[in-house]
């Protein structure tokens, strides 16, 4: 028999490496159409059927108001089928801000949720049901072992999942912003950024976007804004690599 060659061997352990990641080898992706983000996400853009999380800057973390904007804006792009789920531990999501970002309130269901552990069962049984395109949750932790069940539950049904960390009673001790290791497809941590608009008044959304992880491709980071005519995403600028978003705060307990 004879005996495999070097670069054989080598390919052959970069696919079970990437099996054991977890890394998208094929399947469906939403581009954001500008070479900058696209190239730093594998396949060349956002992907379908995964899990992806959102973290907070500063006091957003509590808030939630910058974050639940720039997943509001990643959820108005995805294909125009299936239903959008949004699941909360307050009730403060405002309705007119979403239909700005282009949200269709009949594609979207409100679910509430005590805390961590109801929201993320929630999520789970919300990715397995049919007709259901993508579902958002507003989560303090999110643990390997949840972001696993997660990431089986949206390669089984095809639908794609945003977990929003938030803390609306105050960040728990020990919470300093870091995130520890998971299974989603990508990690985006959120700031705000100071919109330009073309007119007296206020200007569209805009972030400053830091792309921390990125399974099988890489990080960047930029400052971005919804486009009010087509709700899509551009770049404005293109920030230094290693550029924070913003400096995260003091971890308080809760109160």
């Amino acid at each position: 028999m004879p005996t495999p060659s070097r670069s054989t061997v080598l390919e052959s352990l970069r696919i079970r490496l990437r099996v054991l990641e977890g890394s998208p080898q094929s399947g469906a992706v939403l581009p954001f159409g500008d070479a900058r983000i696209d190239r730093c996400l594998a396949g060349g853009g956002l992907a379908l059927g995964a899990v992806h999380e959102i973290m907070p800057a500063g006091l957003d973390g509590e808030l939630g108001a910058v974050g639940a904007a720039f997943g509001a804006t990643l959820l108005r792009r995805l294909p125009a089928r299936g239903a959008l789920v949004w699941i909360m531990q307050r009730d403060d999501l405002y309705g007119p801000g979403l239909a700005g970002l282009g949200i269709n309130p009949d594609r979207l269901i409100l679910v509430g949720a005590k805390d961590d552990a109801e929201a993320l069962a929630a999520l789970e049984d919300v990715l397995r049901a049919d007709g259901v395109a993508a579902a958002l949750a507003e989560v303090g932790r999110l643990d390997l072992t949840a972001g696993r069940r997660l990431k089986l539950a949206c390669e089984r049904s095809g639908a794609t999942a945003f977990v929003l960390h938030r803390w609306p009673n105050g960040r728990p001790r020990g919470v300093r912003g870091q995130a520890a290791a998971s299974a989603a497809a990508s990690r985006w941590r959120i700031a705000a950024a100071p919109s330009t608009p073309s007119e007296p008044g206020v200007g569209p959304p805009r972030w400053r976007v830091v792309l921390e992880h990125s399974r099988g491709g890489r990080e960047g980071a930029w400052i971005m804004e919804a486009s009010d005519a087509t709700g899509d995403v551009r770049v404005v600028a293109e920030l230094a690599a290693g550029a924070a978003a913003a400096p995260p705060l003091p971890a308080r307990a809760a109160g």
